[in-house]
């Protein structure tokens, strides 16, 4: 009898340590519940969600609930998927960078939606629910936090010949390829919809492109000054151009944010040694130099200059080391054209990113 009643209280102890290893450690403080066609994202931020459709319909019979407000400061949380067929990730935690915003991400490789379900843990202290003068409030169970209105799409494609794997960078209105391993990348070009934002996005592999061989490794964010990072793998033949195309959202300007008096024309970008300058005319630029000859030269425009007498204009400095200014502003005397000077100080050359707005 006492073998039996201690090979039980065994059994016990053991299924005890096993369930404390299994369950969570507290009860949860987010949970969120929506029927995903391809893939969603989620931002959770304070007691805010935001989802983001990369591809695919939109989250249908979306329900979710804060138990608690999301942190703010750096910790580890916590995902438990309660239900769900695809991938789902914890691709961001909260930290100073992404202004300690939770991202979680949902593939869905199937036809059709699929209900999903998810848990967020993560420490809770007493000081997180006082806001400002009010005592935060539990809100109950929500429906919205879709992130209406959303920004218009934007892309670039990117081409070059890969021997190996490389890794391609990009930043604003340029993309620079590094090799990791084989020959170096030929035939580097990309073309821009629109420059990348100086906001935090969420940048996706579009269409075909989507496969184990090219993948975004590094999402932009502060501490890396924006930049997405694509990662190509085994190359794509000594004869055949490596392509992708990579989409994101515009970022929207917030009710009662103020806007600024002017709004982006376009951003130039080149590789310059001593002095150049720049002439605009509508919706095409002609580079004057004195000096070296400029290096990957591009223009990407958001809207054509306007043929005003007396417009408003303003530029600033992205990226160079030199100076940087408009030296003509449009008039009926030279023919509406804007012109802006780069000088470069030296020794040798620097790459600059120019963004001129009216």
């Amino acid at each position: 009898m006492e073998n039996v009643t201690a090979r039980v209280f065994s059994f016990f102890l053991l299924a005890m340590a096993a369930w404390a290893q299994t369950a969570p450690a507290a009860s949860p403080k987010f949970v969120w519940e929506g029927d995903v066609d391809e893939a969603a994202v989620l931002y959770i931020r304070g007691d805010r969600l935001t989802v983001e459709i990369p591809r695919g319909g939109r989250v249908e019979h979306q329900l979710y609930r804060f138990f608690h407000p999301a942190p703010d400061s750096r910790q580890q949380v916590r995902l438990k998927v309660v239900q769900g067929r695809g991938g789902v990730s914890l691709t961001q935690q909260p930290t100073l960078d992404n202004d300690y915003t939770i991202v979680v991400s949902i593939q869905d490789p199937q036809a059709g939606r699929e209900r999903y379900s998810i848990e967020l843990y993560w420490e809770a202290s007493g000081d997180d629910f006082q806001q400002g003068a009010k005592r935060w409030q539990d809100r109950g169970w929500q429906r919205d936090g879709m992130g209406e209105p959303r920004g218009a799409m934007a892309k670039l494609t990117w081409r070059g010949h890969v021997d190996s794997e490389a890794t391609v960078e990009c930043r604003q209105s340029m993309c620079k390829a590094q090799v990791r391993q084989g020959m170096p990348v030929t035939g580097e070009r990309v073309r821009f919809d629109k420059p990348l934002p100086q906001q935090q996005v969420l940048v996706s592999v579009a269409g075909d492109d989507a496969n184990g061989n090219i993948r975004v490794v590094e999402q932009p964010v502060r501490s890396n000054g924006y930049a997405v990072r694509v990662q190509i793998t085994n190359g794509c033949g000594a004869y055949k151009e490596c392509v992708f195309t990579l989409t994101w959202r515009e970022p929207i300007v917030a009710a009662g944010e103020p806007r600024q008096a002017g709004r982006r024309g376009m951003v130039w970008s080149g590789r310059v040694s001593g002095t150049i300058r720049v002439t605009v005319r509508g919706s095409s630029t002609l580079s004057e130099v004195r000096g070296e000859p400029i290096g990957k030269e591009q223009t990407v425009f958001d809207r054509a200059l306007p043929k005003e007498s007396g417009l408003s204009a303003s530029i600033r400095t992205l990226q160079g080391r030199g100076r940087v200014a408009i030296v003509e502003f449009p008039s009926e005397k030279n023919g509406f054209s804007l012109v802006f000077e780069v000088r470069d100080p030296g020794p040798g050359a620097d790459d600059y990113v120019v963004e001129v707005d009216w």
